[in-house]
């Protein structure tokens, strides 16, 4: 039996604000590798140990609100401002992920088709550590 959730249901939140309509979501953590060698390294061949922890970033694309509470406004602000909010990522009964975050891109509103959504893209890119939390608490 396979142990796989629904998209449907996942949220999203920004310093408090809950973004809504998003349609696609993905991103990436990873930890830099420090490379070992000197002159005395045996085998020839490069030791590599574990370095920072990077929590990286997400990337988002989400339908265009343009309200003064909307997605749009709200993440335009944070970028213009340069400010750190709290990203707060929860999944449908299995827990959330947190971490501080800046927002590193945002795309104009943008459509693909002249009969399609207009829609934005966004990039959150984590600043420190992120903590997750499973749905047992």
């Amino acid at each position: 039996m396979t142990k796989a959730i629904n998209a449907l249901g996942v949220i999203l939140t920004f310093d408090g604000d809950t973004i809504g309509e998003i349609q696609s979501f993905g991103g990436t953590r990873t930890r830099r590798m420090i490379e070992i060698l000197s002159c005395d390294s045996t085998n020839d061949a490069v030791e590599k140990i574990a370095g920072a922890l990077n929590e990286g970033e997400v990337t988002f694309h989400c339908i265009y609100d343009g309200d003064d509470d909307g997605v749009y406004k709200v993440m335009n602000d944070h970028l213009q401002a340069k400010t750190k909010g709290d990203c707060i990522v929860t999944y449908p009964n299995t827990g959330s992920h947190k971490c501080p975050a800046l927002i590193s891109s945002l795309s104009w509103p943008s459509f693909s088709e002249a009969d399609g959504e207009v829609s934005v893209d966004v990039t959150i890119a984590f600043s420190g550590k992120a903590t997750f939390t499973d749905a047992g608490g």
